[in-house]
């Protein structure tokens, strides 16, 4: 009977050796399989945040990569927004397929900065427009666009009838409100119409363009370049042109 006790005490001691090596083991292998689990977190978390870095690099690859596949956009204007009142312009223009740069220079926007919701905010509207007209001061340089050489007729009107609309006081009956665009000068040497606001509702804003700077370093909700840029841009800008405006 003690003979039986003792191999049965044996017999249990051994079971717990087996059972303690083989909890160790299974901590182990738990433990060898977490590191590479956890690795995987980090690397997709790190992933993850990279993605969002490079959406919000590639915003203006994104708008060049999109018109690269129209067939009648040919031309780019990028008003990149820097703060305050400042922007950096660039121009591209398609060869084979691709966009090309012609040129960056510096630029001004509306003195309260993008964003426009209203006539006399000072702030020059965001997103991507066309341009309707090309006009001037000073004779055609050459435009891509019908151009307009400017008289003392020609307004852009700020009357409810033909808001934010180019007229002829000789040919229309409207109040002579808004902007007389040959007093605009050097600003209106050379400019381009944007088609903000094309369904012309009234106090919306109205006569933003791309034209040359004047002496302040803003707008008054236009877009504004040297003048020996404007020019090229005139020569080269079609009327499937895109000017697209968004923060940098």
């Amino acid at each position: 009977m003690k003979e039986n006790t003792k191999k049965g005490s044996c017999y249990l001691n051994g079971l717990a050796i087996f059972l303690t090596i083989i909890f160790v083991i299974s901590i182990f292998i738990a433990a060898d399989n977490a590191i590479p689990l956890q690795a995987a977190a980090v690397k997709s978390q790190s992933t993850t945040v990279a993605n969002k870095s490079t959406a919000k690099k590639d915003k203006w690859t994104t708008l060049l990569q999109k018109y690269e596949k129209s067939k009648k956009v040919n031309q780019l204007i990028f008003v990149k927004y820097k703060g305050k009142s400042k922007a950096n312009i660039v121009l591209y223009e398609k060869v084979n397929g691709k966009f090309k740069k012609v040129f960056a220079c510096a630029g001004y926007v509306g003195k309260k900065g993008i964003g426009k919701k209203r006539e006399g905010d000072k702030k020059t509207p965001t997103g991507t427009y066309s341009f309707t007209k090309a006009f001037g001061i000073k004779k055609n340089p050459g435009s891509k666009i019908k151009y307009i050489k400017l008289n003392k007729y020609y307004y852009w009107s700020g009357d409810r009838r033909y808001y934010n609309q180019m007229i002829d006081i000789r040919k229309v009956k409207a109040s002579r409100s808004g902007e007389h665009l040959i007093d605009y000068k050097p600003h209106y040497n050379y400019a381009l119409a944007i088609d903000y606001n094309k369904n012309c509702v009234y106090k919306k804003g109205s006569a933003i363009f791309l034209h040359c700077t004047g002496s302040n370093p803003y707008t008054g909700g236009c877009v504004a370049v040297k003048q020996k840029y404007m020019k090229k841009i005139m020569q080269t800008v079609d009327k499937n042109a895109k000017i697209c405006i968004y923060p940098k």
